[in-house]
């Protein structure tokens, strides 16, 4: 037997079973280290985990406000869905970083909470307030919040400000409100936005109106700059005008039927109205709670009211509240109307610039 050979044979062996398991328990330390290392990432971000998801508000406010539900979202973003006594919806995202036990909330630059979480219950406190909430994943999403409409037709408004629109009776006119001095109102074409006809008057009328009444001589309601008088009178050019009055200034009209016209109002955090025009008396007056009600339209038994970024469906009897709450992207509401299949606005862009749209909404 040839012994060195043996010999070089048996350590060429003993060498690659050395060399191979090396390398198997180098790859188990290896992964071992790492599996070690991603349980101390997550010992680190469990807590920012499990704020992940929908949380509905039990008691107290958020810096004065009372959101009625916060949804943490995986983009390090905060959802906050607000809801008033009457039902007026709203939205706000903002970004959140988590840090122990304390969560900073931009709100007009980083600012920091105390938070603590057990199970499904969560508070956050700013020292003065403290929020509570607990777990809800059958919580609205901020799309079912707040309903988002497509532009369907846009063209640049005919003049610029803070607008009331209507349409004609017969639905081929928009009646365009006037921001500055004018001797009259324009009739704008749907399809073309060009100025088409006119309706003379000496009032600066920001907001207009049709009467909903089958006969020709229907009212047209229209507003003198920001006053609180209603300039009536028929659309048709005859009769004898007269004047409304109610207690604040007039910010958007919608007319109900041949007696009531709901006016809207931003003095004193906002209020609509409810005016019996025969009788020349407001019969009720709804306190908003805000101050960013703008144009306002009645269709089918549900009064419209535009808001700002808002635009809101809401019932009038048996008691008043919204039902309903929509969006425009990019788009701020200052007019509302229906031209018998959609629902139009006037208002203005990301860019300011002041635009007419047909929106998707329907009845």
């Amino acid at each position: 037997m040839n012994v060195s050979k043996t010999n070089r044979e048996y350590h060429k062996t003993y060498k690659h079973f050395v060399s191979k398991n090396l390398i198997k328990y180098t790859i188990i330390i290896l992964v071992s280290i790492t599996l070690f290392n991603c349980g101390n990432d997550d010992d680190t971000n469990v807590e920012q985990n499990q704020l992940l998801g929908k949380w509905e508000v039990t008691s107290g406010a958020f810096l004065e406000s009372q959101p009625k539900y916060l949804i943490f979202n995986t983009d390090n973003t905060i959802s906050f869905l607000f809801e008033n006594d009457l039902g007026f919806k709203g939205t706000d995202k903002i970004d959140y970083t988590v840090s122990g036990s304390e969560i900073e909330i931009n709100v007009q630059g980083f600012e920091s909470f105390q938070y603590t979480l057990s199970q499904n219950t969560l508070s956050i406190s700013d020292g003065s307030s403290t929020l509570q909430l607990i777990k809800n994943e059958s919580a609205p999403t901020s799309e079912d919040w707040i309903q988002e409409l497509s532009v369907l037709s846009e063209g640049d408004a005919p003049w610029s400000g803070d607008v009331d629109i209507a349409f004609t009776y017969d639905k081929t006119k928009i009646v365009y409100g006037m921001n500055d001095t004018s001797t009259y109102i324009p009739f704008i074409d749907p399809v073309t936005f060009t100025e088409v006809g006119l309706f003379g008057t000496p009032n600066i009328a920001k907001v207009v109106e049709v009467e909903k009444f089958e006969i020709p001589d229907r009212y047209l309601f229209q507003s003198n700059g920001n006053s609180n008088l209603i300039r009536v009178s028929s659309i048709d050019g005859s009769g004898t005008p007269f004047n409304l009055e109610v207690e604040t200034k007039i910010v958007g009209m919608a007319s109900v039927d041949l007696d009531y016209l709901w006016v809207a109002s931003n003095d004193d955090e906002g209020s609509l109205n409810l005016v019996n025009v025969a009788d020349r008396a407001i019969e009720q007056t709804i306190p908003l709670g805000f101050s960013k009600v703008n144009g306002l339209d009645y269709q089918n038994d549900f009064l419209y009211v535009a808001a700002g970024v808002y635009l809101h469906k809401c019932q009038t009897t048996p008691t008043f509240k919204a039902v309903a709450s929509y969006k425009v992207p990019n788009f701020e509401m200052q007019g509302i109307a229906f031209d018998g299949v959609n629902f139009w606005a006037s208002g203005y862009d990301e860019t300011d610039s002041y635009k007419l749209i047909k929106t998707s909404l329907t009845l």
